[in-house]
């Protein structure tokens, strides 16, 4: 998957603002790599002195002052988009490229493989007589999740028949129809793009 620039602009203050200026100045003048920007390294460094001085003047000071930084950002905003414009069509996602722009680099999405194994909480004690109540950690990537319950011991040894109980999205899950105060054991396994993952380790309950 290609690399990209990260580029959230709305979001900066005044001082990230002029950071990114700056730093983007220091890595694209006389970078090589990107011999033709469509702003020029000189004109970004006037806009970025400005910059500095209009946040200078706007601090405790008039409303008109403040208009006069909030002008100049938008006007280095624009030198920004173009010059991260420039950059994205020559690096064409080159990760190592985009890097010595001065821009931070969007965050790539990781494919999502084998899901993980929940952890199983403690089995609480449902209000309704004869079930209790499950809760697990959440899994990155899953589609679901598949409950499982048996009346055997699983330290006792040999085959345990458990059954698959139930299926949901959600982290947590009522059983229901349980004698009261039989031992049951529980485990849960996340379901995910490649099949399920392993089962989580088996926690006892009882309903009451």
């Amino acid at each position: 998957m290609k690399a990209n620039i990260k580029l959230e602009l709305k979001s900066l203050t005044p001082v990230r603002l002029a950071g990114l200026m700056q730093k983007v100045h220091q890595s694209m003048d006389g970078n090589p790599a990107f011999p033709t920007p469509p702003v020029s390294m000189a004109d970004l460094s006037a806009k970025y002195q400005a910059y500095i001085h209009a946040i200078s003047e706007a601090t405790e000071g008039s409303r008109l002052s403040k208009y006069v930084r909030d002008d100049i950002g938008a006007e280095a905003k624009d030198m920004l988009r173009q010059l991260a414009d420039y950059v994205r069509i020559v690096a064409l996602g080159d990760a190592t490229m985009l890097a010595q722009s001065g821009f931070p680099l969007a965050r790539v999405p990781q494919p999502i493989g084998h899901v993980g194994t929940p952890q199983m909480q403690r089995v609480a004690q449902h209000h309704q007589p004869g079930s209790v109540l499950l809760r697990w950690s959440g899994i990155h990537g899953r589609r679901g999740y598949q409950v499982y319950m048996t009346d055997v011991d699983p330290a006792s040894g040999g085959d345990v028949p458990w059954t698959l109980q139930s299926f949901t999205g959600k982290v947590r899950h009522s059983v229901e129809g349980l004698t009261p105060f039989k031992p049951y054991w529980f485990c849960v396994s996340a379901i995910g793009p490649l099949g399920e993952g392993e089962r989580s380790q088996p926690v006892l309950g009882h309903a009451v």
